[in-house]
């Protein structure tokens, strides 16, 4: 574990020095190895390059061959074209706390259409962002055509400087196609809070069509 946390901290160094990154986190998997790098970055340039920047900055600085398809990069502001109509709109994160089980509520607003999500499980810090993001997914899937899938794959909470932003990872799946999104939100109030605004900003761009009309 000592190691571990000393590559993380050091590949994450390297790829903060990176142009247009403003933070990272590595993860490990239960083989010692690499098996997720999440980098919140600057809107402008294409992830293509960000995500061939990180692999040689990993490889020259750190030893470590990365598989690029493990890099995960969230860019802020990148909102897109999206019509009011199509736009959701967060309306209301309810936390309920009992001794052996917490519940997220997310309800969310769509043009006239007003729905809710729930998420319940055992009230740990870590658990608690888990929840709020599950229970935003749960919101989403009954806006969503049946078909459409998006599963949660990771919550973090990155620390650049003074500030800390909720970065989410999911995987979209549709007629057999997987597809890896990820979001981010900073940090202002409520973690919770932001790991909600972090999941719906992951699927924003893509959300007008997976729409249930």
């Amino acid at each position: 574990m000592p190691d571990e946390l000393a590559r993380a901290r050091k590949i994450e160094s390297t790829v903060e020095k990176i142009k247009d990154v403003i933070a990272c986190r590595a993860v490990f998997g239960k083989d010692g190895e690499v098996d997720e790098v999440h980098v919140l970055a600057r809107p402008g340039r294409s992830p293509r390059y960000i995500a061939r920047d990180i692999e040689s900055a990993i490889l020259a600085a750190c030893g470590e061959t990365l598989d690029r398809r493990k890099i995960s990069i969230a860019q802020l502001g990148q909102e897109g074209d999206i019509r009011d109509k199509d736009r959701l709109v967060l309306t209301r994160v309810s936390l309920t706390s009992g001794k052996d089980e917490a519940e997220v509520t997310v309800e969310l607003g769509l043009g006239n259409a007003l729905v809710s999500g729930n998420a319940t499980g055992i009230p740990t810090p870590t658990r608690w962002l888990r929840l709020a993001a599950e229970a935003t997914l749960d919101a989403l899937s009954k806006l969503m055509r049946p078909r459409v899938k998006i599963v949660l794959n990771d919550v973090t909470v990155a620390h650049s400087k003074s500030t800390k932003i909720a970065l989410v990872t999911v995987t979209l799946v549709e007629n057999g196609k997987e597809a890896m999104l990820s979001g981010s939100c900073p940090i202002t109030y409520d973690e919770r809070e932001a790991v909600v605004r972090a999941t719906l900003d992951a699927i924003n761009r893509k959300f007008p069509m997976l729409l249930d009309n």
